[in-house]
């Protein structure tokens, strides 16, 4: 029973840290998650034909903003560890409460950021080569015709 009560109260905070990002991001409609839609940027970039100018100028921002995206997911994971290691040790609710907080501020302060990279290469590109890169972003692999039948 000692070693049940700690996770269910860490599945309690984690599906609490869950529900409170799925709520600031819209439910989580059309997102997708850390290196998904990494890939999935870089997938709709390779479509386009872009000049050697918007390659290079593309690979600048991006090697630009690596260590500061890096450093935000570092952050991320020290909030995962901190948040398990205060349930472990029995830690109160405000304490854990204010660690999810700090986890989700993270969270958007990281989102932030990334947004920033993808606005900064999406000015590199032409005006019919964002709309491409923006339609192809928007659309969400795996739900053909979700919207058909919602």
């Amino acid at each position: 029973m000692k070693r049940f009560l700690p996770s269910l109260v860490l599945a309690i905070a984690g599906l609490g840290a869950f529900a409170a990002s799925a709520a600031a991001d819209g439910g989580g409609a059309g997102r997708t998650h850390g290196g998904f839609a990494l890939r999935r940027f870089h997938k709709c970039l390779a479509n386009l034909d872009l000049n050697a100018d918007q390659k290079s100028a593309i690979h600048a921002i991006v090697t630009a903003a690596r260590p500061n995206l890096q450093a935000d997911m570092q952050t991320l994971r020290a909030d995962r560890q901190k948040i398990k290691a205060d349930v472990d040790a029995g830690a109160d609710k405000a304490a854990i409460g204010q660690d999810v907080l700090t986890s989700h501020a993270d969270r958007a302060k990281l989102k932030a950021d990334a947004q920033a990279v993808r606005d900064q290469v999406l000015a590199k590109l032409s005006p019919d080569q964002q709309t491409q890169a923006k339609a192809c972003l928007q659309a969400r692999p795996g739900r053909r015709g979700a919207s058909q039948t919602q």
